[in-house]
């Protein structure tokens, strides 16, 4: 069997590897793949570097990776003249290391089959796929996905503004609830493939590598977001971290809390917010495997899609998230795990309601996994 050639850059977000490890961890027990990880931002792949289980799963499956950094270009519109001089020969040199290292991506355009990114297209990472694509083959193939697991419930994009070169790819569709939202992007080449995290395939390699670590002491898992302009609010932050945890350790005794925070978050931000409280029974971790431990009680997520992670090890999880002053700019229905069906409260009160009901919270979980969990197809090579 001819050996299928994948090639990804990872553009956007720790997030993206989310996706696409599952689909791999399918795809490598259904074809006869290779794969080539290429990071364009150094923070993401140093923290690709330093997590075990992503390690763990690259070094399983023989997939290369490396980092290509790419400049972001500073904007010149607020700065002085003296600023906007030296500002411009920086994006002027920028400019030429970027052009130069996507020279260097022309063999790798000849040497694989197919290419994937994240779906808003990174242009300065991706332009030279896209240039070649046009004048030299046209059997080459390009997929791209969306970071992260976000449901998108029969909701178009806040916005009407079509993704460049949407009409040159293949797009990797979790569910046909969200063809509405791709749609309107402009993606008129679609692929519905499930919600990956869902594949049995992949439950049963985290679940495997999670059975390796020995963890006696019971712990809650709490999934965090990072503070965003749109998505969550400082104060709504701190109020919702604080009070799960206080109200956690009044429900639990000698428990541990664990930490799982957004990729882009700041952990100084989370050990300042909880030892001001005198909260000290918590770790931060960014162990994806953990929650599938047998000793994780609970999962709280905090508008996070990690959510569907508990959810899938059956272990009992609840959102707790008070609305952002501007998140139905972006989500006007509101939270849309809650749309779904998913358990979700936006006060202590209703939040120790459930903690105390957790077999009533285990049973809607896996409702809700009904109704969204069912395997896709990932024959789209």
């Amino acid at each position: 069997m001819k050996k299928k050639k994948i090639f990804v850059l990872i553009t956007h977000s720790l997030g993206e590897l989310d996706v696409i490890f599952p689909i791999f961890s399918r795809l490598y027990k259904k074809s006869h793949i290779e794969v080539e990880i290429v990071f364009t931002v150094k923070n993401i792949y140093k923290k690709f570097m330093d997590n075990d289980f992503y390690q763990y799963f690259t070094k399983k499956y023989g997939i290369r990776s490396s980092l290509r950094n790419v400049y972001k270009y500073k904007k010149l519109s607020e700065l002085s003249v003296l600023n906007k001089i030296i500002a411009s020969i920086k994006n002027i040199a920028a400019f030429a290391i970027s052009f130069f290292r996507g020279i260097l991506l022309i063999k790798k355009f000849f040497t694989y089959n197919y290419f994937m990114h994240e779906y808003t297209n990174q242009l300065t990472s991706t332009w030279i796929l896209y240039l070649l694509l046009n004048f030299f083959n046209k059997s080459k193939e390009i997929f791209v996905y969306i970071h992260g697991h976000a449901i998108q419930y029969d909701t178009p994009p806040p916005d009407n503004i079509k993704t460049r070169y949407a009409d040159k790819v293949k797009a990797l569709v979790f569910h046909k609830h969200a063809e509405v939202y791709w749609n309107k992007r402009g993606f008129i080449n679609q692929h519905i493939i499930g919600y990956p995290k869902f594949y049995p395939e992949w439950i049963e390699l985290v679940k495997n590598y999670s059975s390796k670590k020995v963890i006696k002491k019971k712990f809650v898992v709490i999934y965090t977001r990072d503070i965003h302009p749109i998505y969550m609010d400082k104060d709504k932050y701190i109020e919702l971290l604080i009070t799960a945890c206080k109200l956690i350790n009044s429900k639990f005794k000698n428990l541990n809390i664990v930490i799982k925070p957004h990729p882009r978050e700041d952990n100084y931000f989370i050990n300042k917010t909880l030892q001001s409280e005198n909260i000290n029974n918590f770790i931060i971790s960014n162990d994806y495997s953990l929650v599938f431990s047998s000793s994780c009680i609970l999962a709280i997520s905090l508008w996070t899609s990690a959510i569907l992670d508990a959810m899938c090890s059956k272990t009992p999880a609840i959102e707790y998230y008070i609305e952002a002053e501007k998140f139905r700019e972006a989500e006007p229905r509101g939270s849309l795990y809650k749309n779904i069906g998913i358990i979700s409260v936006n006060n202590k009160n209703d939040l120790d309601y459930y903690i105390s009901n957790l077999d009533e919270v285990l049973k809607n979980n896996n409702f809700v996994l009904e109704k969204i969990g069912k395997s896709g197809d990932v024959n789209f090579l």
